[in-house]
Formats: structure tokens, sequence, C-alpha cells
């Protein structure tokens, strides 16, 4: 073990100060720097403090070790011996030579106060450095508080404009629903107008409500229609009570929800003529604000749909009665067998302007015709009839087809300036072969020999009937001899949709010809033609015919 640079017995204050100027000495040779010179001298002073108190000494030794100084402190008291040792690091190479020095014992007051100063001095240049750096600690706590307040504001702000933004992304995604929301109810609606106000039946109109609102809006739904005397009664024609939130509905003419427990709400359907009947819907959920008024206006576009399908069936009625009271029996005429046929339209009015007619002349001469007034309904019908009487009055005077056709044309044009109508017109006796006929923009009539030999009669057609110009008519001589047939018919048994006119009258020269099923008579022939052109197809016009068969002599 190494000689220690420093080793001094204490026993007293005095010894104490000597032992402080010795470790100074010590210090300053290792130039430690003034606080942690200070930071050693305070630890050895108040161990060396001790040795003044009763029950001392102390020894205090200042060694030399590889990282720097050690000092080392031992106190001996009643309660036994205590312990200290402090280390300094150096970072510069030590002299030991430089840190010798006279015996601390012998130091005088002059000395120690010389040292106490020095002390004193770096105490000064220490408390001034301490000073400085709390002053710089200071301002950096200020500093850091200050960012820390800045830190906390900006925080405060990204939560509000967190918030903010998250108000906002709220606020755009309820205006987004609410837009979604109105746009789907305004395609509803646009849907629900376009499928009912495309249908003039009742029944159908009830079966599109009900698929347009059950199950998403309903879960049920029932029509109440007012009948002649007012009351309600269900559209399937069953027998049933009438529900109250109905006749609610039915009495205030606006939507009740009298049973909502039950989940009922009834809206009047009405229109400016009055009450037409009640929607019934009835619901498990709630029904908000908007539905309601979605479907409300549901109701008033169901109310005018079923108005108008109410007015369309009763003018259709209408005609039809009219019409069916114009397609009179056809005469017995020996030797000339004949049939008709009439099928009304299978979509739209189903009645329209077409006709047959064969009547006779009264000097055994018999005339047929069939014509077609354009349009439909009541209108139509009723011109037709005007036609046809006015027909059978010439007839009596003049029994030229074409002249007919003439005066059809002049009638025509002075009564219905608006309207026009074509028509085939012949005239035949029976038992003789001459058929005479003359027709007006209709249709050629197709001729057909006893063999099955069928063609289109080319007959010189004038002008639609009822057209702003004068027209002139050419009567046509075809033979009929027995066994041979005729067919008039009006263009709907020919028109199809994307075919061509010619290649209806194909079809139908096709369907005439063929082998001689005549045997049958014109009935069958007639059902015959009819299966095979029209009779299971959807039709946009009506379909007339008129079959002439000379009958076959006996023998």
């Amino acid at each position: 073990m190494t000689q220690p640079l420093l080793e001094l017995r204490v026993r007293g204050a005095v010894d104490a100060a000597r032992a402080r100027a010795a470790v100074a000495r010590v210090l300053d040779a290792a130039c430690a720097g003034d606080e942690a010179e200070l930071e050693f001298l305070d630890g050895a002073s108040s161990w060396a403090l001790r040795a003044a108190r009763p029950g001392g000494p102390a020894a205090l030794a200042v060694d030399l070790s590889e990282d720097g100084l050690v000092l080392r402190a031992t106190v001996r008291d009643g309660a036994g011996e205590s312990r200290w040792e402090s280390d300094l690091p150096l970072s510069e190479p030590f002299d030991a030579g430089a840190a010798a020095g006279g015996d601390p014992g012998e130091a005088d007051a002059e000395l120690l106060a010389a040292e106490l100063l020095r002390t004193s001095e770096r105490a000064g240049r220490v408390a001034a450095v301490a000073a400085e750096r709390a002053r710089e600690l200071e301002w950096h706590q200020r500093e850091l508080e200050e960012t820390n307040q800045g830190v906390l504001a900006l925080h405060a702000e990204l939560a509000e404009a967190s918030d903010e933004q998250r108000r906002l992304l709220a606020a755009e995604r309820s205006a987004r629903d609410q837009a979604e929301a109105a746009r789907n109810r305004l395609t509803f609606l646009s849907t629900a107008s376009a499928r009912l106000m495309t249908s003039l039946n009742q029944a159908e109109i009830f079966a599109r409500l009900r698929d347009l609102l059950v199950p998403e809006r309903a879960d049920a739904v029932e029509v109440w229609l007012t009948d002649e005397d007012g009351g309600l009664c269900a559209s399937d024609a069953r027998e049933a009570a009438v529900p109250d939130a109905v006749l609610l509905a039915a009495a205030r003419r606006r939507p009740a929800d009298a049973l909502a427990g039950e989940g009922q709400l009834a809206l009047p359907l009405l229109t400016g003529s009055g009450l037409l009947g009640v929607l019934l819907l009835r619901r498990t959920e709630p029904l908000d604000a908007d539905d309601g008024v979605v479907l409300d206006e549901l109701a008033r576009r169901a109310a005018a749909s079923l108005d108008n399908a109410r007015r369309f069936e009763r003018e259709r009625d209408t005609a039809a009665t009219l019409q069916r009271a114009m397609l009179t029996e056809l005469p017995e005429t020996p030797g000339m067998e004949m049939t008709a046929r009439y099928l009304p339209a299978t979509r739209g009015m189903n009645v329209g302007g077409d006709w047959y007619d064969v009547f006779s002349r009264g000097d055994g001469e018999f005339i047929g015709v069939v014509g077609d007034v354009t349009g439909h309904g009541i209108h139509a019908a009723v011109m037709m009839g005007q036609l046809r009487t006015a027909l059978r009055a010439y007839a009596l005077e003049e029994r030229s087809p074409a002249v007919l056709l003439e005066r059809l044309h002049r009638l025509l044009g002075h009564l219905e300036p608006d309207l026009f109508a074509t028509a085939v017109i012949v005239r035949f006796r029976p038992g003789d072969p001459e058929v005479v006929m003359a027709g007006a923009g209709h249709p050629p009539p197709l001729w057909r020999d006893g063999e099955g030999t069928a063609e289109a009669v080319p007959l010189p057609s004038g002008g639609m009937l009822g057209l702003p110009v004068e027209l002139t008519y050419t009567d046509h001589t075809v033979e009929l001899p027995p066994g041979a047939a005729l067919l008039l018919y009006s263009d709907g048994l020919i028109e199809r949709r994307g075919e061509s006119i010619d290649d209806g009258i194909a079809r139908l020269v096709e369907g005439f010809g063929g082998p001689p099923y005549w045997r049958g008579g014109p009935d069958k022939a007639a059902d015959d033609l009819l299966d095979a052109m029209v009779k299971y197809q959807d039709c946009d016009d009506d379909v007339c015919l008129l079959v002439f068969l000379a009958a076959e002599r006996d023998g």
C-alpha cells in the first residue's frame, strides 16, 4: 500500500482548520476546479470537525488512486468507529511533489486566515457561478413554462379544431344522409307515378300499389272504394267490416292514424271530383314525418290514376255497348254462306271504329262492307255507326260500290273533318258468281278457289274516306264460282310491330289458302284463321273479318 499524500489527526477545531488548509493545498496541486474542490473540502471539513466533539479524535487521510484523489476519514466515539470516504476524479495528471507542504500543525493564524480568504474567494466564485446558473435555470424554466403554455394552447386549439372537424363531419354526414333519403323518396315517387299512370286498369293499379309499398313501407295494403251510395267496400270485393281508421279518413278527407297502437295508417284517395276511396297501410314500425308526406303524395297520385282508370273503363264499356249494338246478325242468303268475326284490341281502349255489315238492297242483291274509322273510343264508335247507317240509306238508291264510297267520303268530310276511314264494299247476288267491289284505302280482299289457291285481289284503291280532297273510286269485278271464297278484313288482322303490311298480307294469304278445309264451312275457316293470325297474340288494334263462301251446287 502506498504512502498517503496527506495523513492528519484532528483533535479539535484548530486541527480541523489546519486539516482543511492542508487538503486545500493538495487540491490546488490537483487543479480540481472550484466546485469540485469546495465539495471535497466541505466533506473533509465536516468529518474533521467531528474531532472537536467529545469522544474524538478523528483521522483524516488523502490518497492518490488511478482515477483521482480519495479522501478517507475515521472517527472514534463512544458508539464505536465511523468511516467516510469521498472520491474526486481528475481530468489532468497529478503532480504529487507540488502537493507537499509544511506541517499543518505549524500553520499560524496568518496562514489559516489566508487559506480562509482563498476558500471564501472560491466560494464566492462558486456562488457567482451558482447564481448565474440559477438565473439561467430560471430563464429556462420560464421558457419551458411559456413553451408548455404554448403547447397547451396548441393542444387546446387542436382539440377544438378536432371537435369542430368532428362536428362538421357529422353535419356533413347528416346532410348527406338527408339528401340521400330525400333523393330516394323523390325516386320512389317518380317510379310510383310512372307505374301507376301507365295503367288504365283498376285491378292492375291495386296490384302495383301493393308491389310499391310492401314490404319497404308497409306490411300490408288495402284499398277501400266508395260505392254509388257513398259507402265503402273492399277493392277485392270481399265481405269485411270497414276499419275505423278508414271511416275516419273518409270523413275527415285527410290522413288518419286513429289506431296508431294497431299500426294502421289511412290515406284518403281524393280527386277534384271527390273521394274515390281510402288507402289503408298496416305497419309495425313507426312512421316519421317525411315518410308521411311521401305516402300522402303517393295517395294523391294513386287517386289520379284510379280516376283516369274509372273514366277510361266507363268510356270503354259505353263504346263496347254501342259497338255491339252496331254489329248486327248476318242475313240468310241461299247460295252464299257468310260468317263474320270481331275481336277488340287486347291493349288500350279495346274498342275502335272497325265494323262489318251485310244487308239486302231489296231487289235480290246484297251489300257487304268491312270498314275502319281511325281512332278508338266512343267518338270512333259513334262515327262508325253513322257511316253504317248512311251506307244502308245510300244503298237503297245506288248499287255501285264505287259510288257508295264517294258518297261516304263526302259525308265524312262534312261531319268530321278530323276523322278518316277506310272501307271495302262488295255487291253480290246469291247464285251469281259475279261479285263487284271497290276499296277506299283499305287492305285488299283475298280470293280463294275451291282447290285452296289464294291470292290478294288487285283492287284499285282510292284514298281514305274523309281526306280533304276530291276522290273517285273504281268498281272491280271478280268471279266467285261454287266452292270459292272471298275474305274482307281490317288491318288489325295483319299489322304487327316490326313487320310491314306486305309481310302481314303474305302471312294471311298463306293462312287463307292451303288444303281445301272449307268443307267445314266458313265458320270453321274463320276460327282457324283467327287462331293462326291473332287469337293468342297481343293486338294494338281491333280485328274484323267477313268471309263469303259460294255454295256448291248439288249433283
